[in-house]
């Protein structure tokens, strides 16, 4: 029952945004009555929080994958979270904190995906394999930034885009 809920709860977020997700909106498309959804979940931010926490997977990037490899991978991941996780809607809605507990609950769940990201770019920084001087936040920020600002741009963030961005950025990366 849950998972049929969650599904449903972030499919309406994906495609309209937080906005429009209401224990209404999820027992129409779910067909599960309101009842049984007031049943498991007090309200509507209870149940948003458990569908996007139901989400949170930890993050591992390969070990066989040399630098560069690692790069393209956190731009793939990035793109394949966003798409498939968050969606252009919830996306444009956090940018505009439509819904502040949705922005904080997609946040604190980007801090804890991207830790282990952040982690293995500084140990390939101090391994030689990047360059020593590294600004680890920053190089998050425009690997992630780069792949919101195409989303939000309405375009193909496909594995040529991420091929593309690799090569424009990798000279500033590499040791």
């Amino acid at each position: 029952m849950d998972a049929r809920l969650f599904a449903t709860a972030l499919d309406i977020l994906r495609s309209r945004g937080p906005l429009a997700v209401s224990v209404e909106s999820v027992a129409a498309a779910s067909g599960v009555a309101k009842t049984t959804i007031y049943r498991r979940y007090e309200n509507r931010e209870s149940l948003l929080t458990a569908a996007i926490s139901s989400t949170a997977t930890t993050v591992e990037i390969p070990a066989s994958l040399t630098a560069r490899e690692s790069l393209r991978w956190v731009l793939q991941h990035a793109r394949d979270t966003i798409e498939d996780v968050v969606g252009r809607g919830t996306l444009a809605a956090v940018l505009l904190d439509e819904d502040p507990h949705v922005t904080q609950l997609l946040l604190g769940m980007i801090r804890n995906s991207t830790r282990p990201l952040r982690a293995d770019l500084r140990e390939r920084a101090l391994a030689g394999e990047l360059r020593a001087d590294l600004d680890v936040e920053l190089a998050m920020s425009i690997l992630l930034g780069a792949v919101v600002a195409e989303l939000i741009r309405g375009r193909q963030t496909d594995d040529d885009w991420v091929d593309a961005v690799l090569a424009l950025l990798w000279p500033a990366f590499r040791a």
